[in-house]
């Protein structure tokens, strides 16, 4: 993945002018969490995080959520955190889980330097462990997914059964770098094609989520809503 600057909506495939447009709507954005950027900027991995946009909509869909507690899986340096605790209302908790200890360790700078330390918990440790340890606090309302495709199923099965009948799941990186996953001899041949088939199956199974869709935003938003 690119490790620049990400584009409004990177992968997206918009004409050069329309992609300049919406970027300089958001430009007064790029600021925010100026000193998490500056940190993922000095580390040469600012391209791996969300923009600016998709912070906004993460934020938009936090809000439209009504979220008091939320997960997130893959920190990194805190900067989607920031953008989905600034959609959450006062008093509701994000617990951010990050395998790296690396960016652990500067997600959780990143949130102290905000002062959102009641706000954000920074969770060290495979994800999976993680969840299992956050299950007795379920239901939960918001998920939100952005590490290690292989495990997507095993993160959208803990959703379906800890999140709250409403609750809303976003997963990023669905188109795999705008590659389909769909097709038999991609996802045959690519282990990451073959793991986002089987998310896939979940997120649209009626029985677990009674509302699914795609939003062809940067390299693909899933988003659905627990039965």
């Amino acid at each position: 993945m690119d490790k620049e600057k990400p584009e409004a909506f990177p992968g997206s495939g918009l004409a050069p002018e329309l992609a300049a447009y919406f970027s300089a709507l958001t430009k007064a954005d790029e600021g925010y969490a100026a000193h998490v950027l500056r940190a993922m900027e000095a580390a040469g991995n600012r391209g791996l995080s969300v923009s600016a946009m998709e912070g906004r909509l993460l934020e938009s869909l936090a809000r439209l959520s009504g979220a008091r507690k939320a997960v997130e899986i893959g920190s990194l340096y805190g900067y989607s955190a920031h953008w989905i605790a600034r959609g959450l209302p006062e008093g509701a908790r994000l617990y951010s889980l990050e395998n790296d200890p690396g960016c652990v360790n500067a997600a959780k700078d990143g949130v102290e330097a905000s002062g959102l330390a009641r706000e954000i918990t920074v969770m060290e440790g495979p994800a999976l462990d993680s969840l299992k340890t956050l299950s007795k606090l379920a239901p939960f309302d918001f998920f939100f997914m952005d590490a290690d495709i292989s495990n997507y199923p095993a993160y959208l099965r803990w959703a379906a059964a800890s999140l709250k009948t409403g609750g809303l799941v976003v997963a990023r990186g669905a188109f795999i770098k705008g590659k389909a996953c769909c097709g038999d001899a991609e996802a045959s041949g690519n282990s990451a094609a073959r793991s986002l088939r089987e998310f896939f199956h979940v997120l649209f199974d009626a029985d677990r989520f009674v509302s699914s869709a795609v939003i062809p935003a940067g390299e693909g938003l899933a988003v659905g809503i627990k039965g």
